[in-house]
């Protein structure tokens, strides 16, 4: 029984780490002074010229990350490389190394 219970455990762990966690990083805009620091627990800072201006929640869905900006509306970040995002209006998103 334990074993059974063991392996559940694993089972869950692995759709949980599947579900949209583990993307993150910290992405400057080539055009200007904003990041979006995405933390591995689905929160992601958006910072200007250093200073935290505003967090949302967000996901990974397939090649793109959904940043939740209000309820029910999603800003949306495809994933151009593992160090490039592509965001709304062609804003280009570099990782930070």
């Amino acid at each position: 029984m334990q074993k059974i219970l063991k392996n559940y455990g694993f089972i869950l762990l692995f759709f949980l780490t599947g579900c949209g966690g583990g993307f993150s990083g910290e992405y400057r805009a080539l055009q200007g002074a904003a990041v979006m620091d995405f933390s591995s627990d689905g929160r992601v800072s958006q910072l200007m010229l250093g200073n935290k201006i505003a967090e949302f929640d967000f996901e990974k869905d397939g090649d793109e990350i959904k940043v939740y900006v209000a309820p029910g509306f999603a800003q949306i970040y495809k994933i151009q490389s593992d160090d490039v995002l592509i965001g709304p209006g062609g804003v280009t998103l570099v990782k930070r190394r």
